[in-house]
């Protein structure tokens, strides 16, 4: 629950940053929150696994959506069921809603769409504050002793992934430097 909430105050302070509407502060902050519902039911495999044996990722995500909507959705009241499958499904495409659809994007979300109107979530700012959220727990880890090949090479490959790197003018490179 620790590696959501940094998740979402990550997600909070990027939106901030990039002079983000309201709604799109919220919802980048709901969606760091949220974005590994899924796996409380799946148990959190990690990338590497997933990545290992090509179509895993594919496969554990269908099992997961599906796990969702029979096991989680029936607990909430019936108007929340668009938003968790929003913020839980494609968590990391910058995307939107407009008349009842999701509108994806490909790079940036355009500025045209800074509006509360559009519900914008900044997915692949998201996966950066994942990412490094994720390097944080591990660099802290090392720091304090704690050690594996997942944890070096966590801290090892994230800061060159994200070398000159900038998602939705957050410069994750420039964030990466200052552990290194």
């Amino acid at each position: 629950m620790g590696h959501v909430m940094i998740v979402a105050v990550f997600g909070y302070f990027c939106a901030m940053h990039m002079g983000a509407c309201q709604s799109r502060i919220v919802n980048d902050f709901l969606g760091g929150l949220w974005h590994d519902l899924p796996e409380v039911l799946t148990r959190d495999i990690i990338s590497p696994i997933k990545r290992s044996v090509e179509g895993l990722d594919e496969l554990i995500k269908d099992i997961e959506k599906r796990q969702v909507e029979e096991k989680i959705l029936p607990l909430l009241p019936q108007a929340w069921h668009e938003d968790i499958l929003n913020f839980t499904s494609d968590e990391f495409a910058n995307r939107m809603f407009e008349d009842g659809k999701v509108v994806v994007f490909q790079g940036d979300v355009p500025e045209k769409y800074n509006l509360d109107q559009y519900q914008v979530i900044d997915g692949k700012m998201l996966k950066g504050c994942d990412n490094l959220a994720a390097f944080l727990e591990a660099w802290l880890s090392r720091r304090y002793g704690i050690t594996s090949v997942h944890l070096e090479s966590a801290v090892q490959t994230l800061p060159e992934q994200y070398k000159n790197k900038v998602i939705g003018g957050i410069d994750f490179g420039k964030i990466y430097q200052q552990f290194c």
